[in-house]
């Protein structure tokens, strides 16, 4: 089988790198890299964490990325997703404005049948009816234009970050709030490609990013002219 821990380390060796080169490159701490190179996949914060570092340092490295991850996939399956329990709705309760118009229809229902009786020779009282309310027309809602509608939009959604492969392929990993946020896009942009995220405060670490323009909210995103792998935030 493949041996992902002894290929990194031997890799690193070969280059020269002592584990402090290699965090200052990747911008993954000594004990991950570490674990990595001793393939001890439990010492690292999760699934999601052990196989971004792993495609990270591979990358780095100068290594085919994925096909030690494919290899992780083999050693560490995803687990099976957990059953979802089916909650049962509650029964809808009667609103108050229900239960008085109930209340009144019984009310004149039976002054109705009282009135009607062949054994009855008063007059029903005359407040009887007084029960039901008139009803209350609602008032109209503030009518909101097409106008409107597209201020709102311009002011709450961001300015979408786009990044194309404008002069080879790029590995890229995107993630939301910062570095240590949920991963929203993993994987290569072949040239010619491109990719785009409305998600605000974006922290994105490219692999070849003198291959790639970036513009947010279509002004450029500078600092891309580099050949080693770099993290940005946008």
């Amino acid at each position: 089988m493949f041996d992902i821990g002894a290929s990194l380390a031997a890799a690193r060796e070969t280059r020269g790198y002592s584990l402090a080169d290699a965090e200052r490159l990747t911008n993954v701490r000594v004990k991950y890299l570490s674990a990595l190179e001793r393939a001890d996949f439990d010492a690292l914060p999760g699934r999601t964490y052990a196989r971004a570092f792993l495609r990270t340092y591979a990358t780095a490295l100068g290594l085919e990325a994925d096909r030690f991850v494919a290899a992780f996939e083999e050693m560490v399956p995803e687990p099976e997703d957990e059953q979802i329990a089916v909650v049962t709705p509650r029964r809808r309760r009667l609103r108050p404005s229900y239960l008085m118009t109930l209340v009144a229809v019984a009310v004149v229902v039976g002054v109705a049948a009282w009135g009607a009786s062949p054994h009855n020779t008063k007059t029903p009282p005359p407040a009887a009816a007084a029960i039901i309310k008139p009803k209350v027309k609602p008032k109209p809602q503030p009518k909101v234009t097409l106008q409107q509608v597209a201020v709102h939009r311009a002011v709450t959604r961001p300015a979408a970050l786009v990044i194309r492969a404008t002069r080879g392929d790029c590995w890229l990993l995107v993630r939301r709030n910062g570095a240590t946020g949920s991963v929203i896009y993993e994987g290569t942009l072949q040239l010619g490609t491109s990719v785009r995220f409305a998600a605000p405060a974006l922290w994105v670490r490219f692999g070849a990013p003198a291959n790639v323009d970036a513009a947010r909210g279509g002004k450029a995103v500078a600092g891309l002219a580099g050949a080693r792998p770099l993290n940005l935030t946008a």
